[in-house]
């Protein structure tokens, strides 16, 4: 872990990626927006409206190629507030549309080939969402926010060629699709400055197509998709300067298919899960992790499968002493098969007192059994 600096109390650790990050939610308000609401709060309102509209295309041409690319980019901001004697609410509504389009058109003749192509990517976003704060003076303050983006994405081409030295004509045609979406929320109270409790969650799904058929004297041609899942939420507690500690947690999931034509298909899954507890009392600091992955994979008759298992702690105590140690164990295999499973276990342990590091590793495989330091 080596050295070790103060961690704020009002940070949490910065563990299990793609877990929810509380630490820049404090940093700032939430950047995007839902629809206008009323934040039922008595009339009048200070209210402040603003608002952007961005929009550009050009063509150029790169070799033979003539490309065409356009943007829009559409955002919206309303502030509400309202002084209520030592209180002050405020209401933050934001939302922000964007679209990207890039088409790619060209002619070719050459002496191996004569033909046409014809491209286009699109992405489309949707960002909605907003914040209600309610802060008193010389205290703390409540905040409440939620947030929602939408995306989709898309992608084309399509080719017709001629090689002028065989006569074999080729036709080439691919498309692809995606989309995903997610829903975030957060929540923290502190009723003293520096004191608090913080909460935040996070879902997301999304799902992606792809084709893909090529002519080129014979026939080619393939068909995938993955749907995917996921969630994370995020807990801490902050007590100042004293302590605070902090909990975080994601699973995420997915189904896959892939079919090559005439007759190649194969489909798998796959699930992961990390789990995160840490925090600072004084000069210490501790953290623990643990994250565990599955992925299964069919084609044909045989099946594979992986899986995999970790463990890792840490606990310093300011620049004096620190410790980190982590274990893994992992399981391969395919069925069916004569071939036994392979399985691995491997471990590591450093320490630094004093600025002095130590280490010490081992990597464990069974069937056949090898132990050997790293």
């Amino acid at each position: 872990m080596g050295k070790h600096s103060r961690r704020k109390p009002s940070y949490l650790p910065k563990v299990a990626v793609g877990a929810a990050p509380l630490a820049l939610l404090l940093a700032g308000p939430a950047t995007a927006i839902a629809t206008q609401t009323d934040p039922s709060i008595p009339l009048p309102l200070d209210h402040q409206r603003e608002g952007s509209l961005d929009r550009g295309a050009g063509f150029t041409t790169e070799g033979d190629t003539s490309v065409f690319r356009g943007f829009l980019n559409n955002t919206e901001r309303n502030v509400f507030g309202k002084d209520l004697g030592d209180a002050k609410a405020v209401a933050d509504v934001r939302r922000s549309v964007s679209e990207t389009v890039e088409t790619r058109e060209s002619v070719s003749a050459r002496p191996d080939k004569v033909g046409a192509l014809g491209a286009a990517k699109t992405t489309e976003t949707l960002k909605q969402g907003q914040r209600e704060a309610v802060k008193v003076d010389r205290y703390g303050s409540v905040v409440a926010g939620n947030e929602t983006e939408l995306e989709r994405t898309g992608a084309r081409l399509t080719e017709v060629a001629l090689d002028p030295r065989t006569g074999v004509p080729t036709f080439a045609s691919q498309d692809d699709r995606a989309l995903r979406a997610s829903e975030g929320t957060y929540h923290a109270v502190r009723p003293l400055p520096g004191v608090g409790v913080i909460n935040e969650t996070d879902q997301r799904a999304g799902g992606a197509l792809d084709r893909a058929v090529r002519l080129d004297g014979g026939f080619s041609g393939d068909l995938g998709g993955v749907l995917e899942a996921g969630r994370s939420s995020g807990h801490a507690v902050d007590i100042g300067e004293l302590a605070a500690v902090g909990t975080t947690s994601t699973q995420h999931g997915n189904g896959r298919f892939k079919g090559v034509l005439p007759l190649d298909v194969g489909s798998g899954t796959a699930f992961g899960q990390d789990h995160a507890f840490g925090g600072t009392v004084g000069p210490g600091t501790g953290l623990v992790t643990t994250g565990q992955t599955v992925d299964l994979a069919q084609h044909g008759g045989g099946l594979t499968g992986s899986g995999s298992h970790t463990i890792s702690g840490d606990l310093g105590i300011g620049e004096v002493a620190s410790v980190h140690g982590a274990t893994t164990s992992s399981v391969r295999g395919v069925l069916p098969t004569t071939d036994p499973a392979r399985v691995t276990q491997s471990g590591t342990l450093d320490l630094t007192l004093l600025g002095q590091p130590a280490h010490t590793g081992y990597t464990a495989g069974a069937l056949p059994l090898e132990i050997k330091p790293s």
